[in-house]
Order: C-alpha cells, then structure tokens, then sequence
C-alpha cells in the first residue's frame, strides 16, 4: 500500500509539474495571463503544493545540507512570482530595470525550476527500456506524417499536426479526414504507430515500478551489509552515513 500511495503521489506531482510548464509557455507566448483568473488559481494551488512537497522532504531528511544540494530546482519551483521584484525593490533599483522585464526573469526562475523538478523525477523513466528513443522515434513519425499529410491532402501543416495526434491516439475527431490515397496510408501508419506506442508505455510503467521496487530492495540489503562492517569497526560512522544517503538518494 505504501508503494502504492508513492508511486500515486510521484505521478501527481509529474502531471502538476507538466501544467505548470505548459502554463508558462502559454504565458510566454500571451496566450494566457498566468496572473488573472482562473489560471492564478491553478498556478498558486500548484505552487502550494510544490512548497509542502519540498517542506515535508526538508523536514523528513536526515542530512538538511544534502537534500538543500539534491533539491535545487525544487528550490527554484516554489519562489514566489513576484519575489524578484521583492528583491529588486529592497535595493531600490526597481528604476533601473522595467517591471515587465522582472516579471519575466521570476516566471523564467520559476519554469527552470519546474523543468528541474520534472527532470530529476522523469529522468529514470525515459530510460527504462530504452524508452527515450522510442518516443524520439514516435515524435518524428507525427512530425514527418503531419508534413506529408499537409503536401498531399493541401492543408496548412498546424491542422495536419493536429489531425496525426487525434489519429495515431485512436480518438478521431472527424473534423479532418484524408481523401487522397497518401492520406489514408498515413493514416493506417499512424493508427498502428499510437497502437503499439500505448502497448511500449504501458510496458515501461510496469519495468519501471518493478525495477524501483528491486532497487530499493538491493539497496537496503547494501546498507545492511555496511552496518555489519560498521559493527565490526571496519569502517567509521561517518564512512557509514555517507555510504547509506549515497544509496537512499540513488
């Protein structure tokens, strides 16, 4: 149940982390307004979370100056948006600089920070099974059939991008269909490419909590062995400390 319950939370927080980018980018891009409602709820509710995320962890963890050092970008996720600007206006230089220009700089600490965040966390995902390249392969399958899609059914290649996605994920919006001989080979291609993509996915979830289930496993039955030699004064307490964080923080 507890591994359970952890892997819910690590995923919650990877979905939380992927929005808050996402909002970002469309803030960038003013799409958005991350500042007015109901995007500013979303983003303080997310950054709420962040922040008891990293609390709870500094708190659990035994070495405080280890997990301030592992947790950087953690660090850099839960700054206030507007804290630069605090900075600034605490050495009165807020003349020297434009307004709109810091709020930029906070919202660029705070999608390196995310971006850490989900990397750190992401990172032995995309490598189970190889399963970065996969998706790089998959990637520029959509990328090729969208611009194929676009030459040979005459359409602008945002619509072809859009009409690859909803057919390789078997949704079928209808809104776009292929006419041309091309267009439906692309489109058998693409069904069978989201099909066996879901079936790789769906995989890599299992070898990946399984494989951080035997990890874990091996690790505590190394930290055993290290106390052994902690108790027959092989090594120090301090050679054994250094030894156990290295394998809990692996």
């Amino acid at each position: 149940m507890k591994k359970i319950i952890s892997n819910i939370y690590e995923f919650i927080i990877i979905l939380l982390a992927l929005i808050s980018i996402a909002m970002v980018i469309l803030d960038f891009s003013k799409m958005i307004n991350i500042e007015k409602h109901p995007f500013s709820i979303i983003d303080q509710s997310i950054w709420l979370i962040f922040i008891l995320d990293y609390g709870i962890g500094f708190i659990l963890s035994k070495n405080k100056k280890d997990f301030i050092t592992h947790h950087i970008f953690d660090l850099l996720a839960i700054i206030p948006v507007n804290s630069v600007f605090t900075i600034f206006k605490a050495f009165r230089i807020t003349k020297l600089l434009k307004l709109n220009k810091l709020m930029k700089l906070s919202k660029l600490l705070r999608f390196i920070g995310v971006a850490g965040k989900l990397n750190r966390r992401i990172e032995k995902f995309l490598k189970t099974n190889g399963f970065i390249y996969i998706l790089l392969v998959v990637i520029s399958i959509l990328v090729v059939a969208s611009l194929l899609f676009s030459l040979s059914e005459n359409i602008s290649f945002d619509k072809s991008l859009w009409w690859s996605i909803t057919t390789s994920t078997t949704v079928g919006y209808g809104d776009i269909s292929p006419v041309t001989k091309i267009g439906k080979l692309i489109a058998i291609v693409l069904m069978l490419v989201g099909i066996s993509f879901v079936g790789i996915l769906t995989s890599t979830f299992t070898a990946y909590f399984t494989h951080e289930e035997e990890n874990k496993r091996s690790n505590a039955d190394e930290i055993r062995k290290f106390k052994s030699l902690l108790d027959d004064d092989i090594i120090t307490k301090d050679e054994f400390e250094k030894k156990k964080n290295q394998l809990l923080n692996n």
